[in-house]
């Protein structure tokens, strides 16, 4: 029989930035900001660490993308970018198996060739059609461990022992959340189908969706399995839980 293990959970914070309430919450048109978080996530207690979400890389042409929504643009002290996080952890990004990915927007993947032995886990579902748009310095970083560096999930699979992904759409065809066993209870990162604690405690669904519908479906399930919540964005994060560790 299998041991079930139990796993700990860090969030460490990659960045921040003011994103317009419209994009927050799909019930406004206001213009206001509120603050966000980008975070990578560390998954430790098992044979080898494993990484959900990559964090940002190449700030400043994400920002001239994002200038409308984010107006003051993603800001990034020296120690939050990916590679002086995991440093400053004790964790060597060549020890790490697998690099999970929420969803293929940039911000959530495109460190991945940091992490030089890590398989790169994402949902099927939109993975061609998002295939011209993924960075070059990741699909380098894919041919080069060529077939074995990259997993396509079913909509739901068990990709370790206690840690699953399953499909929830929404915010992007390919998104998909993460849930993983702690000692603590089940704790899923939602990825950006929630993107505040707001959001799926008032069931308010995300502005920027592509499948509203989806969205609340989403947020009835997570609420239905979930232990511990962690919203792709939400500085809450930190606060409910001290240092970003969980379980």
């Amino acid at each position: 029989m299998t041991k079930l293990v139990k796993y700990t959970i860090r969030g460490l914070k990659n960045g921040e930035c003011d994103v317009r309430d419209y994009v927050t919450y799909g019930n406004t048109n206001s213009t206001n900001t509120s603050r966000y978080y980008l975070y990578v996530w560390l998954i430790q207690g098992g044979e080898s660490p494993v990484i959900v979400d990559t964090g940002v890389r190449e700030i400043e042409p994400l920002n001239r993308v994002i200038a409308k929504s984010v107006p003051e643009g993603i800001k990034q002290k020296p120690e939050e970018r990916t590679r002086q996080l995991l440093k400053s952890v004790n964790v060597d990004p060549g020890d790490v198996s697998h690099v999970i990915v929420t969803h293929l927007h940039q911000d959530h993947y495109e460190c991945y060739d940091l992490f030089e032995n890590a398989q790169l886990v994402v949902n099927r579902k939109g993975f061609l059609e998002n295939l011209l748009g993924i960075k070059r310095n990741v699909m380098k970083a894919l041919a080069t461990k060529w077939p074995d560096s990259l997993h396509l999930a079913k909509d739901e699979e068990e990709i370790l022992p206690g840690i699953r992904v399953f499909w929830v759409g929404g915010h992007s065809i390919c998104s998909q959340a993460v849930a993983i066993e702690t000692s603590k209870g089940t704790a899923i990162i939602t990825g950006d189908v929630v993107f505040k604690y707001r959001n799926i405690e008032e069931n308010i669904p995300i502005g920027l969706a592509y499948n509203t519908e989806q969205c609340m479906a989403a947020m009835e399930r997570i609420r239905r399995e979930a232990d511990i919540i962690l919203p792709g964005h939400d500085p809450e994060i930190l606060e409910r839980h001290p240092n970003g560790i969980i379980g």
